[in-house]
């Protein structure tokens, strides 16, 4: 899951393990449910994080685009999302 690689590279393990735990526990989104829950994913890090989260977001999408994905290159996150959802 390249969420988890993203998350592992720009938090470090430890951090990102605190990241699921977070997720798990205040928002009941499973580790392995975040693609198909991007949307409070997204909303749960940005919570957590602050303006943080908007990183981590950056750094996904700009997987996203190295995925294949460069014709969505102009949307906005909550499309690109949509977009995730169907990959």
């Amino acid at each position: 899951m390249f969420i988890d690689k993203v998350l592992n590279q720009i938090l470090g393990r430890t951090a990102t393990r605190i990241i699921y735990e977070y997720l798990e526990n205040k928002h009941s989104i499973q580790r392995h449910e975040i693609a198909a829950k991007l949307d409070s994913f997204s909303s749960a890090l940005e919570e957590y994080l602050g303006t943080g989260a908007f990183v981590i977001e950056k750094i996904i999408l700009e997987n996203v685009e190295q995925r294949g994905f460069q014709e969505y290159k102009n949307t906005d996150f909550a499309e690109r999302q949509k977009i995730l959802k169907l990959s």
